[in-house]
């Protein structure tokens, strides 16, 4: 998704991301004494912090009431303007406000499709994202019509680059309908086009094919891909693998009820309601590509599926280290990560109630808290959005 340019003409240091002076400084916005721009990068560095305590709800409404502030200044400030809807959406899918999530995925696209020219770098990298929220919302249909009207723009404006980036996306999610044929001949064709001689691209193309076929792989097999893998690239490794979660209890019971087309067996009731669980887990990925020292490092006490999340990160398998990511040294442990979980959840009001409650629901969501955090934009809560890899599987 997109990675927006905040800090076009501040440095990061303006804005301390800590403490009181943080809250003091976005205090400030509140009362109306910022600019978009200034606004957008307190609010996100505050509520990334109150996200990052497990305070979900508190940085809900942190983003939700800079939006309400700053919407109005979407022609004149489009970018910031964008960047508070981005991260809105991102904490209002963690903390289970689906609705709230699509509206501000919408949000974000509107403000800069309305506000820049079509060809516009912005534009082009925002053009995915509604495919992704459809994705993110098990609307694998509707994903994928607008991942294709996606692609048409960018080949209209004459962006070859972003309109195959889009097209990876879209094979991927064929991929996830169990139809790896048709995946297969898409990526055909779009290894036919002239784009596609670009080093990353054809690197983005080899990675996409691995992943869809990975499960009939052998372990030589994915060693070998890796290695040439590593050959070509310098960029922080890349996820080949990741095992599926062992369906639970609950997952197993409505699968085996959607096999005879039969209703919900567990849809929530009048009484039911789901605290937020999370856990953060921080592990190594070791020169080879191999995760190691996978532990959870807090969370929430209701969290008794953290040791499947330990087991799952455990089997995953990177991209080998080299270039600017390889340990100086050889015998250097590699790259560190923190990984946030959250459990899914959802808003609704169940039959026999009028109250509208946070019920548990299947899966889990994902969010690398180490991704660098010194620009409002490039942050945990913007530009992360990897719906292939987070949603289809519902693990």
């Amino acid at each position: 998704m997109l990675a927006l340019l905040l800090i076009i003409g501040l440095q990061a240091g303006e804005i301390v991301v800590t403490g009181k002076r943080l809250e003091a400084a976005q205090q400030a916005c509140v009362r109306g004494g910022c600019t978009p721009l200034r606004d957008a990068q307190a609010s996100i560095a505050l509520a990334e912090a109150q996200f990052r305590n497990g305070d979900y709800l508190i940085a809900k409404r942190t983003l939700a009431a800079a939006v309400a502030r700053n919407r109005d200044h979407a022609a004149t400030a489009p970018k910031p303007v964008a960047a508070l809807y981005e991260a809105y959406a991102t904490v209002a899918y963690h903390e289970g406000d689906r609705e709230n999530f699509r509206r501000a995925v919408a949000g974000q696209v509107h403000t800069l499709r309305d506000n820049l020219p079509a060809g516009d770098p912005a534009v082009t990298a925002v053009a995915p994202a509604l495919g992704d929220m459809w994705i993110k919302l098990g609307h694998y249909r509707q994903a994928e019509m607008s991942l294709r009207s996606a692609e048409a723009d960018a080949i209209r404006a004459g962006q070859d680059r972003a309109a195959m980036l889009v097209a990876l996306r879209r094979a991927w999610l064929i991929a996830s309908f169990d139809d790896r044929p048709r995946a297969n001949r898409m990526l055909d064709e779009l290894e036919r086009r002239p784009i596609a001689q670009d080093a990353g691209l054809r690197t983005a193309l080899r990675v996409v094919r691995f992943r869809i076929n990975a499960a009939s792989a052998d372990d030589a097999q994915v060693a070998s891909f890796a290695a040439a893998l590593a050959r070509d690239q310098g960029a922080p490794p890349v996820l080949l693998w990741s095992p599926r979660l062992p369906m639970g209890n609950i997952e197993a019971t409505r699968a085996e009820s959607r096999k005879f087309g039969g209703p919900d067996p567990l849809a929530p009731r009048s009484g039911d309601v789901a605290a937020l669980q999370w856990v953060d887990v921080g592990y190594w990925i070791r020169p080879d590509g191999h995760t190691d020292d996978v532990e959870i490092l807090r969370g929430t006490r209701s969290a008794d599926w953290g040791p499947a999340i330990i087991w799952q990160i455990s089997g995953r398998r990177y991209t080998p280290l080299r270039g600017d990511t390889a340990p100086a040294a050889g015998d250097a442990p590699g790259l560190y990560r923190i990984e946030r979980v959250t459990r899914h959840s959802r808003y609704t009001t169940p039959r026999g109630s009028f109250i509208r409650r946070r019920v548990q629901e299947d899966g889990y969501e994902y969010l690398d808290l180490t991704r660098p955090s010194d620009q409002a934009g490039t942050g945990p809560m913007t530009g992360q959005v990897d719906a292939s890899e987070k949603t289809i599987s519902r693990n």
